[in-house]
């Protein structure tokens, strides 16, 4: 077989993750954590600097040209969709005694597939990216800033994974905890201190739902669990309910409903009338059991726990940079930013001696982060111009 262009696009990837796979089996994973600052800083300028000098004094090198032509951009760019397709697709459990998780399929960012596949990209994108600056024209210009946008993302995003760290921060309201635990449970101090004032959360309303013998809730071919309006009247598994009320902070005590304040939960009581008979039915917490109502020998009617429709954490926030006191608000899709930190609400949880909720926090540290909005930046700048450049040009013709 002739060796063109075209054929090495076809063998480089066979090639790359041949070699990978050697590897990952020889020395175990990518050891990534050798890249943290600034050693992942040095390897970055290092490579870029490569590209250029690459371009400029051995532009004709035979494998200099392959990796300029649009055959190894493309290569480059089938060969690291494969990797991210097979992430998605392959559960990635971090470790694996099956052969998937030996050539390291089970944890691909931290598998030598995935370092070397990147670098290829690199080094094909960035010589393409380099070879279209030249002569300098405004498209020209244009496709760097996008290219080279990417370029940056891809360097930085990854090499800067060396560095960065998230960690979960469990805090009960009223407290003050400056500590938290990453992936492997390993302790972890970040420079700041979290004191959760206040925990706020809101409900939706809760629903109908019919539960099997063995314990799960029924197909919902079967029955769809319907949130519980008053004066509502359904048909559930051909039996006519009609709600008579729906009570909050309540409880069944009985055969009779008792308000309730200052439960730890809520606590829901539905009066359904089913086939004529009044039904008193309740939802079931850690400090009161569900009231249910048997439909048959198969079925049961039960009110479900309501879901969450909102829930955020009033905090004060404590840095060692001298800041304290200060009063936040983390929300879902609303992270504190502190340093090169931002905090995420990531969830909450009550636990039966402690009357008011815990709050979960996930705490990540990336130092590259800036970086990275600056590629997305540069990529966004070069798409419009080239975009509008187009116009331009189409009207002059």
């Amino acid at each position: 077989m002739r060796l063109n262009n075209r054929n090495i696009a076809l063998l480089i990837p066979l090639i790359i993750i041949s070699i990978a796979i050697c590897m990952q089996l020889w020395v175990g994973k990518f050891p990534l954590q050798l890249f943290k600052f600034p050693v992942n800083l040095i390897v970055i300028i290092q490579l870029f600097l490569i590209i250029i000098a690459s371009r400029i004094f051995i532009k004709k090198n035979k494998i200099i040209q392959f990796l300029s032509s649009g055959y190894a951009a493309l290569s480059s760019l089938i060969l690291f969709a494969f990797v991210v397709i097979n992430m998605a697709v392959s559960p990635q459990a971090g470790h694996s005694d099956n052969i998937f998780g030996k050539i390291g399929f089970s944890d691909i960012t931290q598998s030598w597939t995935y370092a070397l596949t990147v670098l290829y990209l690199l080094l094909s994108l960035g010589l393409v990216t380099i070879k279209r600056l030249l002569p300098l024209k405004a498209k020209n210009l244009f496709f760097f800033l996008n290219h080279f946008g990417l370029w940056i993302i891809l360097a930085f995003g990854n090499l800067g994974q060396a560095d960065k760290i998230s960690i979960l921060i469990t805090v009960p309201e009223t407290e003050t905890i400056w500590y938290g635990y990453d992936k492997k449970n390993n302790y972890v101090e970040p420079n700041f201190a979290i004191e959760l004032t206040k925990f706020t959360i809101e409900f939706y309303p809760p629903k109908l739902g019919v539960f099997e013998n063995n314990g799960k809730l029924s197909d919902p071919k079967t029955y769809q669990p319907q949130e519980i309006i008053s004066h509502q009247s359904l048909n559930i598994l051909n039996n006519d309910v009609y709600v008579i009320n729906l009570i909050e902070n309540a409880l069944v005590i009985n055969d009779s409903i008792r308000r309730v304040t200052g439960l730890p939960e809520k606590t829901y009581v539905a009066v359904l009338k089913i086939n004529n008979d009044t039904v008193y039915l309740q939802n079931g917490t850690e400090f009161s059991p569900p009231v249910i109502y048997e439909i048959d020998q198969n079925y049961k009617l039960v009110i479900l726990n309501p879901e969450p429709k909102y829930f955020g954490s009033e905090i004060k926030l404590y840095t060692k940079s001298g800041i304290t006191n200060e009063i936040h608000k983390i929300e879902v899709n609303k992270p504190l930013k502190t340093g090169n930190w931002r905090v995420y609400q990531t969830s909450y949880f009550k636990i039966p001696e402690f009357k008011g909720y815990v709050s979960v926090f996930t705490a990540v540290f990336d130092p590259w982060l800036n970086a990275t909005y600056c590629g997305i930046a540069l990529m966004f700048i070069g798409a419009i111009s080239l975009i509008f450049k187009r116009k331009i040009s189409k009207k002059e013709e």
